[in-house]
């Protein structure tokens, strides 16, 4: 071949080569969560998951409950005594878990897996269609344990709500197997939810005005059956969220939800454990939890932009070691009473925690 011909071929196979790459299918540009692979899209399943442990499936002898833990550092006891209400499969190995979660990513895997739980599978949920997927719905039906990370319950509320991800955790509670949440995740265990839709509330801020646009209160989200005609908060000491779980228990009495409501403060760092039976304890460091009662003829001044009065309101300490009957309400810490008079919160033994 000569020079001159085999320039010709080389610049015919180079045009080829050129017309071949302008022709293959190139991803799409400025579309959010689409990448193109071979001209198909994959559209954003609106989940993203994080496994960690076996892949092989198990299944245990569960014996329910729930963890009602107060955000900040975990309680280990507590977080060991979740896994081993979802059932051993030997001494200290425990079944599968699912982390659900709307933010974050997998700060569980590894710790849980540490403790003995054969898999964990952390879900971040970031849309509707990703609460109804499949994925999200067969992860929760195989698991042992359901644990519910902090972050921001006002999105677990509007994502979460008549979906398939809230069918299928009822249903895994139902068939007797244990939840757990700390943070947001507790705020959405009882069967009324202060969801936060607006703002975080503060004690000084609903005291004062007990319709404060910051209280809003939705009814269950999951239906956990130890857990009756409760309103739960956490943070609670390190916060000061007292004033507003007692304004909590005056607006569930004063709309007509409930005529004499309880609420469960839980403190960072602490834990309770509930188990089937309403037998609790108190687990972690913190300062425990507190219970809180009213009867149903409280004296009662709660109304819009107007201080809230609101007396007789029964309050136990329980601390870190204590136990207690959540299904009774009893224990034997020593109970005192608080009031709140034109928005002031006092107590009967002159401190209010």
């Amino acid at each position: 071949m000569t020079t001159r011909a085999r320039s010709a071929l080389l610049l015919a196979l180079a045009l080829a080569a050129c017309s071949s790459h302008t022709n293959s299918p190139t991803a799409p540009s400025g579309l959010d969560g689409i990448t193109a692979t071979q001209g198909k899209a994959k559209v954003d399943p609106g989940y993203t998951a994080y496994v960690s442990g076996s892949t092989t499936d198990v299944q245990t002898t569960p014996a329910g409950g729930a963890l009602l833990a107060g955000g900040g550092t975990d309680s280990d006891a507590g977080m060991q005594w979740l896994l081993a209400q979802g059932g051993a499969r030997s001494a200290g190995k425990y079944g599968d878990v699912v982390v659900l979660r709307t933010s974050g990513t997998n700060g569980y895997n590894r710790y849980l897996v540490n403790f003995g739980a054969n898999s964990v599978t952390s879900i971040v949920i970031s849309t509707v269609a990703g609460a109804n997927s499949d994925y999200v719905r067969d992860a929760i039906a195989k698991a042992e344990v359901v644990f519910i990370a902090g972050g921001d319950q006002s999105t677990y509320v509007n994502l979460w709500t008549g979906t398939a991800l809230q069918s299928a955790v009822n249903a895994r509670v139902a068939a007797g197997y244990p939840i757990g949440g700390t943070s947001a995740g507790l705020a959405v265990l009882s069967p009324f939810v202060y969801a936060a839709f607006n703002v975080s509330s503060t004690s000084a801020i609903v005291l004062a005005n007990p319709y404060d646009a910051s209280v809003t209160i939705t009814n269950a989200l999951f239906n956990v059956p130890v857990l009756q005609n409760l309103i739960t908060d956490s943070h609670f000491v390190t916060r000061d969220r007292m004033g507003r779980l007692v304004t909590f228990l005056a607006r569930l009495q004063q709309d007509g939800r409930s005529s004499a409501p309880r609420g469960i403060g839980v403190d960072e760092q602490s834990a309770i454990g509930v188990s089937a039976t309403g037998a609790a304890t108190a687990f972690g460091a913190g300062n425990g939890a507190y219970l809180l009662s009213v009867p149903s003829n409280t004296t009662r001044v709660c109304s819009a932009n107007t201080p809230l009065t609101f007396t007789p309101v029964t309050t136990v300490r329980v601390p870190v070691g204590a136990q207690f009957n959540l299904t009774a309400w009893t224990t034997s810490s020593v109970s005192y009473v608080l009031s709140a008079n034109a928005g002031v919160l006092s107590s009967s033994v002159g401190t209010i925690y």
